[in-house]
């Protein structure tokens, strides 16, 4: 069976709740990180979208709920909340992170030089352990760099921009997640893609789907990469062919 570094990474994510098997996430980059020294471990507790999610953290010596805001991204939005409307992807980018997140045994938060937004919301980078080998992660450029998010500088939070953007120059160029499939007429060249990113005015086809469902779905390419995970171990197929019916993520691929 060939994988894909996604498809690899659904292995993992899926082995983390199941303990069935052995492997490694392969993410960007392949090695991971040295964690950052003033990164503050944090307990996941829900994900709202793509780019924020509510965690429990350390807050002068007591533990508290609070809403986190991925530093230098931009996922499509899901909802109408401040005033949005759903865009295309925006459901898919929600599942990835919530798969990432509450699959990572432990995460940690690290803040920029402004550490709220107008609403209140801690604007942090994500870091995540992953399942199985143990190496640390940043999220913000997992999302970036398989076509879930876009890139943004928000200033002064530009400490790690360099590697957003270079996650965003490979998603255009490999034409990774939104960048096909929200907008066709995309270049696959980074120098003629502007900052507003790929068209996402309208919701995904097939409508909004049920994050808790098919949470693991995310992390295909294509119908026929989770059909040939299913296929190769049946033992999964509580968490992507929930129906039972031998087909894996159909909602996810209409």
């Amino acid at each position: 069976m060939g994988m894909t570094r996604r498809l690899m990474l659904a292995f993992v994510l899926l082995a983390g709740l199941t303990g069935l098997f052995g492997s490694r996430t392969v993410a960007a980059p392949l090695d991971g990180y040295d964690l950052p020294e003033d990164a503050v471990e944090a307990r996941f507790v829900e994900v709202i979208d793509g780019d924020t999610f509510i965690a429990e953290v350390d807050v002068d010596g007591k533990r508290r709920e609070e809403t986190i805001r991925m530093i230098g991204i931009d996922t499509p939005e899901t909802s109408y909340s401040y005033g949005n409307e759903p865009e295309c992807y925006g459901s898919e980018a929600t599942r990835f992170a919530d798969s990432i997140l509450n699959a990572a045994p432990r995460i940690w938060l690290e803040a920029d030089r402004r550490d709220a937004d107008n609403y209140g919301r801690l604007l942090r980078y994500v870091w995540y352990e992953d399942p199985a080998s143990g190496n640390i992660f940043l999220l913000n450029e997992e999302l970036v760099y398989y076509g879930y998010a876009l890139a943004n500088d928000y200033r002064p939070n530009t400490t790690r921009q360099d590697i957003l953007d270079a996650a965003e120059d490979h998603a255009i160029t490999e034409s990774y997640g939104m960048w096909m499939a929200c907008d066709r007429t995309v270049t696959g060249d980074p120098e003629q893609e502007d900052e507003s990113g790929p068209s996402t005015a309208e919701p995904t086809p097939g409508g909004e789907g049920i994050i808790e469902d098919d949470v693991f779905c995310a992390v295909f390419d294509t119908y026929q990469d989770a059909q040939d995970f299913l296929a190769e171990f049946p033992e999964v197929a509580e968490y992507i062919d929930i129906d039972g019916d031998g087909i894996a993520c159909e909602d996810w691929f209409p």
